[in-house]
């Protein structure tokens, strides 16, 4: 079972790490022959790792980590994310790779949680969380057969770990959050509000228009013609407009400018206010673009995914810098 939670997403953002380690197994998943691929298609279960070894598998700048703990972590992991845990076991030709970037990713936690001081709340908020989780886990379809289990001890029974040591992995990451809030702590992001015009080019599939370049080309040169001679914007983007999610409502989007594609982008920064573009040639197609307000906002107020992108900065930066971390595992 799965727990959709905000909070999960944030806690497990080492999934992208999973992801990229998985995305170099493609090419040989890609040519398996016939009886691997019926082989792979029956479910490898994880199973949980053994928490007790002493051995020290990876150093960092103020801390070891050992076998235990780096496999505590990710018993945790999987329990939380099953379909992650599922993952991992089945990525036998990378266990090796993949642990040696958990065990960075456990160490620059650890690191985080050593420069935020002890303080009460992070008990409260671990609660809570414990709260949701077991929430979740009754209230979650079973699939069937089975029985939703009892309470949080219930279901994580067999599974490496205890609940204390569940608590105190919450604990860190309420600890790890103040530790990015506070290096984000007057932190801006380019937001920017445009109104734009698409004209797509496509091949008529998926609901795209059929359209070459030339012909998107020549018709979003019309639509900056009538817009030149006093033509109203949003009238026109309800009219020509091929982006569903803006047409109807003036061709208005807004948010972080790095959201956008390259092209897109550049215009919103650099175009002035109020100014309508040449058409803007993107992956879409072409764009007509009226930048209608530019500002730097806080970063404590942007989007979940603008504070994911920073987040992934911080984190990149401290392994470069100050963590010192040198793994102990076989390459």
């Amino acid at each position: 079972m799965r727990l959709g939670k905000k909070w999960i997403a944030g806690l497990l953002a080492l999934i992208l790490i999973v992801s990229i380690v998985a995305g170099g197994c493609a090419a040989t998943q890609s040519n398996q022959d016939t009886a691997d691929k019926e082989n792979s298609q029956q479910v490898t279960e994880f199973k949980p790792l053994s928490t007790t070894g002493k051995k020290v598998v990876a150093e960092y700048n103020g801390g070891k980590v050992t076998e235990g703990e780096l496999n505590r972590y990710i018993n945790i992991i999987a329990f939380l994310d099953p379909q992650l845990g599922l993952m991992m076991s089945s990525m036998k030709d990378k266990q090796n790779q993949l642990r040696a970037e958990l065990a960075k990713e456990y160490a620059a936690r650890q690191y985080m949680v050593s420069k935020v001081k002890d303080d009460p709340k992070y008990d409260k908020e671990a609660d809570q969380t414990m709260s949701d989780i077991e929430n979740g886990l009754k209230n979650a379809p079973q699939a069937e057969g089975s029985k939703a289990p009892k309470n949080l001890a219930d279901a994580i029974k067999g599974k490496g770990f205890t609940k204390e040591e569940l608590q105190q992995f919450f604990v860190d990451y309420h600890k790890v959050n103040e530790y990015y809030d506070e290096q984000m702590k007057g932190d801006k992001y380019d937001w920017v509000k445009a109104a734009h015009i698409l004209i797509a080019v496509g091949d008529g599939q998926n609901q795209q228009p059929k359209r070459s370049d030339a012909d998107a080309k020549k018709r979003a040169e019309e639509v900056e013609k009538k817009l030149a001679a006093g033509g109203d914007f949003a009238k026109l983007a309800k009219q020509y407009s091929d982006d569903p999610g803006s047409k109807d409502n003036g061709g208005v989007i807004e948010g972080s400018v790095d959201q956008f594609v390259p092209e897109f982008s550049k215009a919103c920064k650099t175009l002035p206010l109020n100014t309508v573009s040449d058409p803007v040639k993107t992956s879409y197609g072409y764009h007509i673009i009226k930048v209608l307000d530019r500002q730097q906002k806080p970063i404590a107020d942007a989007p979940d995914d603008v504070k994911a992108q920073k987040r992934e900065e911080i984190y990149n930066n401290l392994v470069k810098s100050d963590l010192k971390f040198k793994s102990l595992l076989p390459a």
